[in-house]
């Protein structure tokens, strides 16, 4: 079912839009009959591709055709009270394919869907068979077009992530040989002696915290609607250039995607779930490293 000139799944599209918006989807099929399903499909491409437009914005705010309202993702509602929106939350479809062809050259090692569409792209490595995510970084680069449309940047999947069984590797952007992976692991050690990497277990996979905790479905929607972003600057261009020809400067616009790396993830959850418990008594210190993100987590405690 899946459809790689969209990076979308169909079938599961369709099934979650008439279980969770049946008046709407009726009243679409009214004035559109049989092209409905196209339709809705490119209206959506339109969107992700735009200037400006994104997948994560799809997924967040949903799309307009003739003048009705089409959710693609409920968030969690922040109490149990109201029970029509959390039998929506509900209803969120996670669905995963493996070897998925991306194009006629690429196939990827397994891909999650959020509501059909195609959110996050898997790179998977063995240490045993003498592989490591190494490997999937150099694959990422080398043999996976950021032009095709699953990895395509904003309008393909939302993140990009290289494993093996002992370490985890992200990125938002494929960028050929330029891509920039960061690390997605828990650290290991305790103290001054904190190190890159994650833990060595005796009884489980040291990245086991990717499914047991990072990919549960509440996880993915509260990453989703809570932490990413797109990350907008600007910068004007040196002023002396621009008097030489006689014009006024120009700005330039950069666009990242921020997708929150394991250490913001965890401090963020912990704050929260110790707020919950001890209300506003307590004073937190949180300590850093340079570089290692601090000011988006100021934000994000300061949203919630």
């Amino acid at each position: 079912n899946y459809d790689r000139l969209f990076a979308v799944d169909r079938k599961t599209l369709f099934e979650f839009l008439y279980a969770t918006q049946p008046d709407e989807m009726e009243a679409l099929e009214k004035v559109y009959k049989d092209e409905l399903q196209e339709i809705i499909v490119q209206k959506i491409n339109t969107e992700e591709t735009k200037q400006r437009g994104s997948r994560l914005d799809v997924l967040k705010h949903g799309i307009e055709v003739a003048n009705h309202k089409l959710e693609l993702m409920y968030t969690k509602p922040a109490t149990t009270f109201n029970k029509e929106l959390n039998r929506l939350y509900n209803q969120n479809r996670f669905t995963v394919s493996e070897e998925v062809w991306a194009s006629d050259n690429e196939r990827i090692d397994l891909v999650i869907f959020l509501n059909g569409l195609a959110i996050i792209a898997f790179e998977l490595k063995c240490n045993a068979a003498g592989q490591s995510y190494q490997d999937a970084i150099y694959q990422y680069r080398t043999q996976r077009n950021p032009k095709t449309r699953l990895f395509r940047w904003k309008s393909g999947v939302l993140v990009s992530f290289a494993m093996d069984l002992e370490q985890v590797y992200m990125t938002t952007k494929l960028d050929g040989k330029s891509t920039f992976f960061l690390p997605f692991n828990m650290g290991k050690g305790e103290g001054i002696n904190t190190g890159a990497g994650n833990p060595v277990l005796k009884d489980e996979y040291s990245v086991h915290y990717m499914w047991d905790d990072i990919l549960q479905k509440d996880s993915v929607l509260e990453i989703i609607s809570k932490f990413m972003f797109i990350e907008v600057k600007e910068k004007k261009e040196d002023e002396k250039g621009a008097v030489k020809e006689g014009r006024a400067p120009r700005k330039k616009v950069s666009e990242t995607v921020i997708f929150p790396r394991f250490h913001q993830l965890d401090v963020i959850r912990k704050v929260l779930d110790d707020v919950m418990t001890n209300k506003s008594s307590q004073n937190y210190l949180l300590q850093h490293s340079a570089g290692s993100g601090k000011t988006n987590e100021i934000a994000w405690l300061s949203y919630r």
